[in-house]
């Protein structure tokens, strides 16, 4: 396992102080479509600073999902998911993260055959790249959450993987130690996030080690299902910004290097 953390620029001193903080690994999450269009533009810009920091791009991923609409997949909004994609390969990525929307206008029988469409184009331009598509677990604009539907949409579709998130599950109050187990096969990416509830209300997600997470059970079934995947600190805090915040990725980092063996 390696461990890095999700980054939200891609200049010089971003990747820099990746590599003075000792994390292997960046990952880029484009939460609309002008930010995939950005990163697309830097990848010439990427490339030269991962060479230059010795810092790899593990991940690139595409949140906030609208390729569904009226009834079908919009094709040219899924056209900018495939030239993501074919970044994410020239950046060196191994996982390629996404999702997809439901459509409220249509069934939930053609929303999963829409959704397999869309996905098995991706994952069909995938082949032999080196690069695995994996599923966020995250349930924004985006149903593919959890094993009611990976039954079904990973049932259908070998080559798709899971990106798995513990505080996503936790915070629809499943759990996320049994989803781990059951699917850890199929698990290419997981996220390093923190989470604490006061009663069934999300207070905030600090860093890791300091939540609710059973973090050394999470990395027991990680080790039993053999998961040889990276690790990506993902900064989510109302509280943990600025200085404060990167004294919390360093605690994490420390944290969950305890359990990386």
């Amino acid at each position: 396992m390696r461990l890095g953390r999700i980054l939200d620029n891609y200049t010089a001193e971003g990747f820099d102080a990746v590599k003075a903080s000792n994390l292997e690994f960046v990952e880029f999450c484009c939460n609309n479509a002008e930010e995939a269009d950005a990163l697309i533009a830097a990848k010439s810009t990427i490339l030269s600073e991962s060479a230059r920091t010795g810092v790899a791009v593990s991940c690139v991923g595409r949140w906030n999902h609208s390729v569904q609409e009226n009834g079908a997949i919009n094709k040219e909004k899924a056209a900018q998911y495939l030239t993501l994609l074919d970044t994410a390969v020239e950046l060196g990525a191994k996982t390629f993260v996404c999702g997809c929307n439901y459509d409220d206008s249509i069934s939930l029988y053609r929303n999963y055959g829409n959704a397999l469409e869309f996905l098995g184009v991706l994952t069909e331009r995938a082949k032999g790249k080196n690069i695995k598509v994996a599923l966020q677990n995250c349930n924004w604009n985006n149903f593919i959450v959890s094993p009611e539907h990976w039954r079904i949409i990973l049932g259908e579709n070998p080559d798709l993987y899971i990106k798995f998130d513990a505080s996503h599950t936790y915070n629809r109050h499943d759990n996320y130690l049994e989803e781990l187990s059951d699917w850890g096969e199929r698990v290419a990416h997981v996220h390093i996030k923190g989470t604490t509830h006061a009663g069934k209300r999300v207070v905030d997600d600090p860093p890791a080690g300091m939540d609710d997470i059973q973090w050394r059970s999470l990395f027991s079934i990680l080790y039993a299902r053999k998961y040889d995947g990276d690790l990506s600190i993902e900064p989510h805090s109302k509280t943990w910004k600025g200085a404060l915040g990167e004294a919390g990725i360093a605690f994490t980092r420390d944290f969950i290097r305890g359990f990386m063996l």
